[in-house]
């Protein structure tokens, strides 16, 4: 395989003006697959310029318009899943499986914004005595939009699928380490008949394009879906044009499992949502909260089945678990070990590389760790979960909400009351009870604290960017 993958602005896809390319490593193998163009600020001032001149007759287009062009590009990326499903997995490592399934979400995210724009986009009218009034939905503007390495797919269509369904243009600089997806997107949309100019896509050095593109007053909304760090950082350069701000940022997602919870329910499902995409989820469990009294048998059930976790290629139709997605995870993952035992935590499975080439780091469960350990202040971003125990159900929200991210959150117990109080408890964006599951497109999706602000996903993500106008008529 030797991939090579573009900038596309203006409806052209072409290389980058300095002619720079970065390589494509597949983690399961850690070969060169290929390369991706990147921009330098002269290919983002063509960008922007592009999506400026487009963005009016963009607007203009009729609304059924816009839902026909989104529709067709919907069911031709389903056309293409299996192709694009190979080159995801070649890219980013989870096993074909997932990558199908992300790249399905995708297609069905883009068509369940077409699905509700018209509703969406009309005028509202309120009557009074002397005036006849009217709220009136605009697109918000030039958009930059801005996508993470490890849902490439399914992240840059919750970016581009409502922004455009709005009105909007867009610059989207997704991760140059996974670019097929956002591609697959964008030439799905170019051949269903979007205008040139209306989507732009790019790659290359994050803070040299993000600072660029920011810095230019064409921006009217931000669109990130990374690291809190980085998104504080960009929510300051937004400030100074008082850009519009939707932050999708990091989570440590603690599970609290009561006393009365079902073990064997809870285990298994941990087990299957925490490990897929080898834990590089920001809504990922990352720390297990179990009540005392089902510490051992949960610890054992649990450690039975993340045992069980076959290790491999993604291509393999055997694996469970792929690669992490580049080797600056695997080092993370070795430090927070390493920390935690260190500090007097104690490995029950795992803790260490896969004896191959490849990022391949095993499923790994940790007990005994502190509440200074690394691990239970960082978000992992991997395939390391710590055990901890409680005694009661204030100790146990306490320890949940101890550090500064609020992105999700999980709760396992049969009693509707202890459910009903810990979801009101929990100071996060979104709780699972008794299970754990993606969301779909009509859930927004969002966080508190240190986990950024804003909506992603529901009606919500579509209205994010619009404007509304009020217009007031004399009767």
């Amino acid at each position: 395989m030797n991939q090579e993958f573009g900038l596309l602005i203006d409806g052209k896809w072409r290389n980058g003006s300095d002619n720079r390319f970065g390589e494509l490593i597949n983690p399961a193998t850690e070969q060169v697959i290929g390369r991706v163009a990147y921009a330098s600020q002269t290919d983002v001032d063509l960008a922007l310029a592009a999506a400026k001149k487009s963005f009016f007759t963009w607007r203009d287009t009729p609304v059924s318009t816009r839902v026909q062009i989104l529709n067709r590009a919907a069911t031709l990326l389903y056309e293409r899943i299996d192709a694009a499903a190979v080159l995801l997995t070649c890219e980013q490592g989870k096993p074909l499986t997932e990558s199908r399934q992300e790249l399905i979400r995708a297609a069905e995210t883009i068509a369940w914004n077409a699905e509700q724009a018209e509703r969406i986009l009309e005028s509202r009218s309120f009557p009074e005595r002397d005036y006849r009034r009217f709220i009136v939905p605009e697109p918000i503007g030039v958009v930059a939009a801005f996508t993470p390495w490890n849902y490439p797919a399914v992240v840059s269509a919750r970016k581009i699928a409502p922004a455009l369904a709005a009105g909007c243009t867009i610059i989207l600089k997704a991760a140059e380490e996974t670019p097929s997806s956002a591609v697959a997107i964008a030439t799905a949309l170019i051949d269903a008949g979007l205008p040139p100019g209306v989507i732009n896509l790019v790659f290359g050095d994050p803070p040299v394009i993000s600072q660029h593109l920011l810095a230019s007053p064409i921006i009217r909304k931000l669109s990130f879906t990374g690291s809190t760090a980085v998104g504080k950082q960009l929510a300051k350069l937004a400030a100074d044009h008082l850009v519009r701000c939707t932050l999708e940022l990091g989570g440590h997602a603690p599970v609290i499992v009561f006393a009365d919870a079902d073990v064997d329910a809870a285990a298994g499902a941990i087990a299957a949502y925490k490990f897929k995409g080898c834990g590089q989820s920001c809504n990922a469990p990352s720390r297990i909260y179990v009540h005392e009294s089902l510490y051992q048998p949960f610890l054992k059930r649990f450690a039975e089945l993340v045992q069980k976790i076959r290790v491999g290629d993604g291509m393999d139709e055997n694996t469970d678990m792929g690669p992490m997605a580049n080797s600056r995870r695997i080092a993370a993952m070795e430090r927070l070990v390493a920390d935690a035992v260190a500090k007097g935590g104690r490995i029950v499975t795992g803790g260490k590389r896969l004896g191959k080439p490849g990022y391949f780091f095993l499923p790994t469960i940790l007990t005994e760790v502190p509440k200074d350990a690394a691990i239970m202040n960082e978000e992992p971003f991997g395939p390391v979960i710590p055990i901890v125990t409680f005694a009661d159900f204030d100790e146990a929200i306490h320890q949940a909400n101890s550090n500064p991210y609020g992105l999700a959150a999980y709760v396992f117990t049969s009693s509707p009351i202890v459910a009903e109080a810990a979801a009101k408890a929990l100071e996060v964006g979104s709780v699972g009870i008794n299970q754990l599951s993606g969301v779909p497109p009509n859930a927004p999706v969002g966080g508190v604290k240190d986990s950024g602000y804003g909506y992603e996903g529901g009606i919500e993500g579509l209205e994010a960017f619009l404007n509304l106008k009020l217009l007031s008529y004399a009767i």
